[in-house]
């Protein structure tokens, strides 16, 4: 099963790079929703095991979003460990 999923994946990930390759964001030339909401499954591989390095459109798109104002990485977004 984890096999299916992972091409299941990586097909996923050759889409959006090509959709990419002539796109500065995922709808055309602004940050939008869209770009927000696939932005968290691509800045953590380490979740997923897949390699990004195959996906040049998708590391620009990366560099592209990080360059925004008041961009900050998923993982701190997430709340911190809390004492009880």
């Amino acid at each position: 099963m984890t096999a299916f999923l992972r091409q299941r994946a990586l097909a996923a990930c050759g889409i959006v790079d090509a959709h990419l390759e002539n796109r500065s964001f995922m709808l055309g030339d602004r940050l939008t929703v869209a770009d927000l909401s696939l932005a968290g499954y691509v800045f953590m591989p380490e979740e997923t095991g897949i390699d990004h390095s195959a996906f040049p459109a998708i590391a620009a798109w990366k560099d592209r979003i990080k360059s925004m104002p008041g961009w900050r990485h998923p993982y701190d977004l997430m709340p911190g460990p809390t004492s009880m």
